[in-house]
């Protein structure tokens, strides 16, 4: 018997502008269907390590990205062998307070092989983010407002398209509309997609007090 193929539905924008998209949406449903192909990928994908059943981590789950050519920068645990090849491996010094790792790694894949430091304080709390102005919206792998937008400013210029397939809170979502770049974001978990959408409606009303 002949197979009949079957057609996936197609994920709308769970929100949209004109330098933002979120789609609400596991990243193997939503990335086969856009048509707007990345200059660089951003991303905090789920670790085999932490919280591995919250975020749906699964063995496999960064193959996608061989498919990119594009600059990557990828987040990983320190604890775990990165799955893929990579130019540089940058450290993201945490500087905690408490006794949890201290750092964790940035894996920079079909870029430079120049590795950087980048301290800053992880948010994990109001009081962690009233430190640096930062503010913590409860999420338990955000990242520093600062950090993401030291790292868009770095590596992507104005104008470009940037793609984070586990945007979380949008923290990069954040970064790029701040630096004047593109950016197409996906979050399964409908909670993080509206907090995203917060934190981007706030700098729009911001935006237009100044």
């Amino acid at each position: 018997m002949k197979a009949i193929p079957v057609e996936l539905p197609v994920s709308k924008p769970f929100y949209i502008d004109e330098k933002i998209e979120i789609y609400n949406d596991r990243f193997e449903g939503v990335l086969p269907q856009l048509d707007k192909k990345p200059n660089i990928i951003i991303t905090d994908p789920p670790y085999p390590d932490w919280y591995v059943n919250e975020y749906k981590y699964y063995d496999g789950i960064l193959s996608f990205l061989a498919d990119y050519k594009c600059r990557q920068l990828v987040f990983w645990s320190a604890d775990v062998k990165f799955p893929l090849d990579y130019t540089a491996r940058h450290v993201w010094n945490k500087n905690p307070s408490n006794k949890g790792a201290q750092y964790e790694f940035i894996y920079e894949r079909n870029g430079g092989k120049r590795r950087c430091v980048y301290t800053y304080y992880m948010i994990n709390s109001t009081v962690a983010a009233s430190m640096t102005n930062d503010i913590f919206y409860g999420h338990k792998s955000q990242k520093p407002i600062a950090l993401m937008l030291k790292l868009v400013s770095d590596y992507s210029k104005e104008n470009d398209l940037i793609l984070e397939p586990f945007a979380g809170s949008g923290t990069t979502l954040l970064a790029a509309k701040k630096l004047n770049r593109k950016a197409i974001g996906v979050e399964m978990n409908k909670l993080w997609c509206e907090v995203a959408v917060k934190r981007l409606s706030q700098l729009e009303l911001l935006n237009e007090a100044c």
